[in-house]
C-alpha cells in the first residue's frame, strides 16, 4: 500500500502560494478536482475529493466548470436517499457553496437559481454584523437535520481555509460573496448539476445539462449526442440512458436505481 504523505509537496505548495487571485484559486481548484494537483488547502495533504463526489457522474466536470467561470467552490454534495450499515435512513439534499468576486457570477448564480426555486442564500462582503439567513440542513439521519450549508463565514475562517494560498488570493477570498445553493427536494437528482451548467456553459458551445460534456471533452470512454427531438434538452448519450430509464421507472412506478443504465453510479 501506497504510504500517504501528511504534507503537501514542496512543489504544489508554491503552486498554490503563486495564486494572486480568486480566478487563481478557482484554476487550481478546478485542477484539483480534476486529479491534476494532490493536494489542496483546507484539505488533507495528498488526498483528493472523496467517493461520494468522483463517483456522481458529472459533478467534478461540473464543479471544474463552476471553479474556471469565477465560482470557486468550497464544500458540495450529491442528493441521496438510503440506509446505512446500521439501518439508520440517510437524506442528502444536493449542494454546493463556495465564493466569488465577480458581479456577473453572482448575478448567474442568483438568477440561474431563481428560475429553478432552488434554496439559495448569500452573504456579501458588505453585510453588517446581525441577523442572517437561516442554514440549510443539507443531511438528515432518521429525520434528524446533521449537516448543514450556508452559514457565513469570518475573515478569520476564510484565512484558514485557504492558508498556504497567495496573500492576495486569500484577501480577495475574505472580500467574496458567500453562495450556497441547494435542492429543496433531498434525494438522488441532477437538478443542481444542471442549474449551474446552465449557468456558466458556453452558450455557443453544445454542452451536456447533467454532465457538463462536450464534443471537444467527451465523457470518460466516450459518447454522444442525443437528437434533440427525442428530448428537447443537450444530453449525451450516457446521461441519456440514465434519464430515459428515470421515466420510464416513474411510469411504471419503480425505484429508478433498479433501470440506471451504464452511466449511472452509487450516489
Amino acid at each position: 500500500m501506497a504510504k500517504q504523505h501528511l504534507w503537501m509537496s514542496r512543489s504544489e505548495r508554491r503552486t498554490w502560494k503563486s495564486a494572486t487571485s480568486l480566478a487563481d484559486l478557482g484554476q487550481l481548484t478546478a485542477r484539483w478536482l480534476e486529479g491534476k494537483l494532490a493536494s489542496q488547502p483546507g484539505y488533507v495533504p495528498n488526498w483528493g475529493p472523496d467517493e461520494e463526489t468522483t463517483q456522481t457522474p458529472g459533478l467534478v466536470r461540473v464543479l471544474a466548470l463552476c471553479n474556471r467561470s469565477g465560482y470557486v467552490t468550497e464544500c458540495s454534495q450529491p442528493g441521496l436517499s438510503e440506509p446505512d450499515r446500521f439501518q439508520d435512513w440517510w437524506t442528502q439534499r444536493e449542494a454546493v457553496s463556495g465564493i466569488t468576486d465577480d458581479p456577473d457570477v453572482l448575478a448567474a448564480l442568483r438568477q440561474a437559481a431563481a428560475r429553478h426555486d432552488l434554496l439559495y442564500i448569500e452573504h456579501g462582503p458588505d453585510t453588517p454584523a446581525g441577523p442572517r439567513p437561516e442554514r440549510i440542513a443539507v443531511t438528515t439521519c432518521n429525520g434528524e437535520a446533521y449537516t448543514w450549508f450556508g452559514g457565513w463565514r469570518a475573515p478569520e475562517d476564510v484565512r484558514f481555509r485557504w492558508k498556504g494560498a497567495g496573500g492576495q488570493a486569500v484577501a480577495a477570498a475574505e472580500r467574496a460573496w458567500q453562495v450556497t445553493l441547494a435542492n429543496p427536494d433531498p434525494g438522488p437528482s441532477r437538478l443542481l448539476l444542471t442549474v449551474l451548467v446552465e449557468a456558466f456553459a458556453d452558450p455557443a458551445e453544445a454542452r451536456c445539462v447533467c454532465c457538463g460534456c462536450t464534443e471537444d471533452d467527451p465523457c470518460p470512454g466516450g459518447c454522444a449526442w442525443v437528437p434533440e427531438l427525442l428530448l428537447l434538452e443537450d444530453l449525451c448519450s450516457n446521461c441519456a440512458v440514465d434519464h430515459l430509464a428515470e421515466q420510464a421507472a416513474a411510469d411504471d412506478g419503480q425505484d429508478p436505481a433498479d433501470t440506471a443504465g451504464p452511466g449511472s453510479a452509487a450516489p
